[in-house]
């Protein structure tokens, strides 16, 4: 199972799930995806804890994110990113993100752990799940 259908498994609501795997796949429509990233993923809020603003940057969010398993390398979801769709070193991924206004995920751990980020000034949310 690659990033993008395990992070919709682990952590949409089921009837978000087969949308959000169905566009992301489709070139022309993915767009249409990460544009919603801007706005509200609709996220298991179960499985999310909103970061404080302290912590939501990318030195902090490194450690955070290492503390709870994640490699050096990371699946990015992201508008307006050459990087879309592709795997980062962490540290690149999360400098990238950071300084960008847009929406992204980072899937760190498929299915168990991501970093979403809404359009700023939003706090990020920290998503993680023990199962996938």
């Amino acid at each position: 199972m690659n990033h993008e259908e395990a992070f919709a498994k682990a952590f949409l609501p089921s009837e978000k799930r087969a949308r959000f795997i169905q566009l992301l796949a489709q070139p022309k429509r993915r767009r249409e995806m990460l544009a919603q990233l801007d706005r509200h993923l609709p996220y298991l809020a179960a499985f999310a804890t909103v970061l404080p603003g302290e912590q939501d940057f990318p030195d902090q969010l490194e450690r955070l994110l290492s503390s709870k398993g994640a490699g050096l390398i990371c699946h990015v979801i992201a508008e307006g990113l050459k990087a879309d769709g592709r795997e980062l070193p962490l540290r690149e991924a999360l400098l990238q993100v950071c300084m960008q206004r847009s929406g992204a995920i980072l899937s760190c751990l498929p299915g168990r752990l991501a970093y979403y980020r809404p359009e700023s000034p939003a706090p990020g949310i920290l998503l993680e799940r023990l199962q996938p």
